[in-house]
């Protein structure tokens, strides 16, 4: 797809904006990290690359995996309430802030579209560290395939007696909201910002992701307006980016 036949720009706002509110989280679970260096693996820090290989990692273990891991509490004791604690060798984050329980309605905007992307990143990295995915999969369309797949993933492996340290993102825009008036729907050059994450499988296995690549990571997040409502319709790959030119 050329940009010059179809795509019609609509600079409502300059790039290089945060979507996300707060910062990256630093590493969290040191040990567990240390421990497992030298035996898990690391992945391409594309996120199609990463909901691949939790989805096969998930698939591939058995229904019922014999467990060797036991789940507890993460810093080795249940938290008091209110007192939100990160992920770690011990267990999967407690009390963890809740998302907004529905997607809210914005303007047809950039400014709108930044809301909403707050609102389904703080959803995404709820269900990553608790395997609660009910309230970022309405901001997602069916044809948002490889992050819902990565989701399930997740789901997976927490339904199993696993958890994950780290593993949230954020999200910086990288370019204008554009339109693409073919298709109906806006798009955005968005990075994504992580620092590793750290699956727990019951089975004993360890595996571990980290952002060796920050240059990949620039990939097209499209998107469809409907009825007052943002939604999350596409991924495009860095990989399909640079072959069309649309990145260097």
């Amino acid at each position: 797809m050329g940009p010059e036949s179809v795509l019609t720009r609509r600079a409502l706002l300059s790039g290089g904006t945060f979507f996300g509110l707060t910062g990256l989280l630093a590493a969290c679970g040191q040990q567990a990290a240390n421990e497992a260096a030298g035996s898990t693996s690391s992945a391409t820090p594309s996120e199609t690359a990463s909901a691949s290989a939790s989805a096969t990692e998930a698939s591939s273990g058995s229904a019922t995996p014999s467990p060797v891991i036991t789940r507890g509490y993460s810093g080795g004791s249940k938290a008091p309430d209110g007192e939100y604690r990160k992920a770690d060798e011990y267990g999967p984050a407690q009390n963890v802030p809740l998302p907004k329980a529905k997607p809210q309605q914005y303007p047809e905007t950039f400014a709108g579209l930044r809301e909403m992307m707050r609102d389904w990143i703080k959803a995404r990295n709820y269900g990553i560290q608790t395997g609660d995915m009910q309230y970022v999969r309405p901001y997602m369309l069916d044809t948002f395939k490889s992050d819902i797949e990565f989701l399930n993933s997740i789901e997976k492996l927490y339904k199993e007696g696993g958890w994950v340290i780290e593993g949230t993102s954020e999200y910086q825009a990288e370019s204008d909201l554009m339109y693409d008036e073919e298709a109906k729907e806006y798009w955005v050059l968005t990075r994504r910002l992580w620092t590793y994450g750290l699956y727990i499988h019951p089975n004993g296995k360890m595996r571990k992701r980290t952002n060796t690549g920050n240059e990949n990571e620039t990939f097209m997040f499209r998107y469809r307006y409907k009825d007052g409502y943002w939604y999350l319709s596409e991924y495009r790959s860095n990989e399909e980016l640079r072959k069309e030119g649309l990145i260097k």
